[in-house]
C-alpha cells in the first residue's frame, strides 16, 4: 500500500508538469512516426546520368539479301523503359566527364550506351537463340547468326560506397534492360549486357557507410548531453549565478564553456575515430584535417542547442528529456543509419534541416571518397552557420540567466 501511494505521488507530479507530461506522451509517438516513415520506402530519385551515343542502327547477315542494315534504336527504348521513380535521369555527352561527376559524388551512376549498343545487342541475341526469321521490306528473310561475337555493349560507372542506393540503381537498370531483352526473344542476361565498373570495387561495406553517420551521432549525443546537464546542475546548485554575479560577461561564460565542451568533443571524435580504424579497419580515404574541422564546426552549434536547453529544463531529469526529443529527429532523418534517398519524398526536406544531415554528408565525403575541402565547402558553410546562430542565441540565454541572478 505505501509503495502504491509512493506511485500515485509520482504520478500526481508528473501531471502537475505539463512539460513533462508531454515528453510522456508524444516522445515515443515522435520515434515511431518518424521510424515508421523514414524507414519504410526504398531508395528513389537517384541521380543518373546516360550517355546515349548509340546510333539505333544494327547491321544483320541474312540468307536471302546478305548483310542489311535495320533501325532498331534499342538504347532509346531503354532510356524510355528506365525507373524515373527509382531513377533521375540527366544526359551527358561526355562519357569521361560522367565518370568524373561520379567520381565527385554528384551521381550515382553513370551508363554509357556506345554507338554500336542495337548492332551488338541484336546479334549477340541472333548468335544465342540461332537464326530467326523477320519481316525487311516487305519480304520474308531469314536472319543469320553473326559469325563473332560482339563484346561491346554498355557500361556503368557505380558509386558503390552506399549499399542500399547502389543495389537500388543496379536493380532498376537490370529490371529495364530485362524488359527489352523479352522484346528480343533472346537468352541474354542483364549481367551480361552491363559492364559493372564500381568505384570502390566492392570494398566499402555497410559498417563503412555507416561509421560516419554513427560517429557523428555519438558526438550529438555525448556533447548535447554533456554540456545540457552540466549547466542544469551548475544552475541548480548555484554555480552558474555566482559566475554571472562575478565580473564575467555572459559572452564569455557562453564562449567558455562553448570552448572547453568543443574540446572535449574533439578529443572524444578523435577516440572514436582511432578505434574505428584501428580495431574495425573503418575506411578514411581523406584527410584527417577535414574531419576535425566539421566536428568542430557541428560541436559550437551542438553547444549554443545544450545552453538553450539548459535554460528551458529545471532540473537534470527535465534537460535529458529534452535531449531526447532533439535526438530521435537527428537519427530518423539525418541519414545516420538509412539513406536520405530511402525516405519519402515529403519528408525528405526535414532531413536538410538537421545539421547532422550535413556532418554525416562531409564525413562520408571524406571518410569514404576522399574528399578535400572544396568538395564539402557547402556543408562546412551550413555547420558553420549553424554554429553562428547557435552561439548568439546562446548568449543571449545566458545574458538572461544573469539579469534573473
Amino acid at each position: 500500500m505505501k509503495s502504491w501511494i509512493v506511485a500515485k505521488n509520482v504520478f500526481r507530479r508528473i501531471r502537475q508538469d505539463p512539460r513533462t507530461l508531454a515528453l510522456v506522451v508524444f516522445t515515443p509517438l515522435l520515434f515511431i512516426l518518424l521510424y515508421g516513415y523514414g524507414f519504410s520506402g526504398e531508395p528513389q530519385h537517384l541521380n543518373v546520368l546516360i550517355i546515349n551515343q548509340d546510333n539505333g542502327l544494327a547491321s544483320v547477315r541474312t540468307e536471302e539479301l546478305g548483310r542489311i542494315t535495320l533501325e532498331l534504336s534499342l538504347a532509346q527504348k531503354l532510356v524510355e523503359n528506365l525507373d524515373r521513380q527509382t531513377l533521375d535521369i540527366a544526359f551527358s555527352d561526355d562519357p569521361e566527364d560522367a565518370k568524373s561527376r561520379v567520381e565527385r559524388g554528384q551521381a550515382w551512376a553513370a551508363l554509357v550506351l556506345p554507338k554500336n549498343f542495337s548492332h551488338a545487342l541484336v546479334n549477340e541475341a541472333i548468335r544465342l537463340s540461332g537464326p530467326r526469321t523477320i519481316t525487311y521490306e516487305g519480304r520474308t528473310v531469314h536472319v543469320l547468326p553473326s559469325e563473332g561475337g560482339e563484346n561491346r555493349l554498355a557500361t556503368l560507372f557505380l558509386d558503390d560506397s552506399n549499399p542500399p542506393v547502389a543495389a537500388a540503381v543496379l536493380g532498376a537498370l537490370k529490371r529495364t534492360f530485362s524488359g527489352v531483352l523479352a522484346e528480343q526473344q533472346t537468352a541474354l542476361t542483364p549481367e551480361s549486357l552491363i559492364d559493372v565498373h564500381q568505384l570502390y570495387s566492392g570494398k566499402v561495406e555497410l559498417l563503412d557507410y555507416t561509421a560516419p553517420g554513427v560517429i557523428g551521432f555519438a558526438i550529438t549525443l555525448i556533447s548535447i548531453m554533456l554540456t545540457a546537464i552540466s549547466i542544469v546542475r551548475e544552475r541548480t546548485s548555484g554555480t552558474l549565478t555566482r559566475l554571472l554575479i562575478a565580473p564575467v560577461r555572459p559572452w564569455e561564460a557562453s564562449l567558455g564553456y562553448t570552448l572547453a565542451f568543443a574540446l572535449i568533443a574533439l578529443f572524444q571524435a578523435a577516440e572514436l575515430l582511432l578505434v574505428s580504424y584501428f580495431l574495425f579497419d573503418i575506411r578514411f580515404a581523406g584527410h584527417a584535417g577535414w574531419v576535425i574541422l566539421t566536428i568542430f564546426l557541428y560541436t559550437i552549434g551542438l553547444q549554443g542547442i545544450a545552453t538553450l536547453l539548459s535554460t528551458v529544463a529545471r532540473n537534470e531529469f527535465q534537460a535529458v528529456q529534452f535531449i531526447l526529443v532533439i535526438l530521435i529527429p537527428s537519427i530518423m532523418v539525418s541519414g545516420v543509419f538509412w539513406p536520405l534517398e530511402g525516405m519519402p519524398p515529403p519528408i525528405r526536406p526535414l532531413a536538410w534541416l538537421s545539421p547532422l544531415a550535413y556532418t554525416n554528408a562531409a564525413l562520408r565525403d571524406v571518410m569514404l571518397r576522399g574528399a578535400e575541402l572544396p568538395d564539402i565547402t557547402l556543408e562546412l558553410s551550413v555547420l558553420a552557420a549553424f554554429g553562428l546562430v547557435m552561439l548568439i542565441l546562446s548568449v543571449q540565454s545566458m545574458r538572461r540567466q544573469a539579469y534573473s541572478a
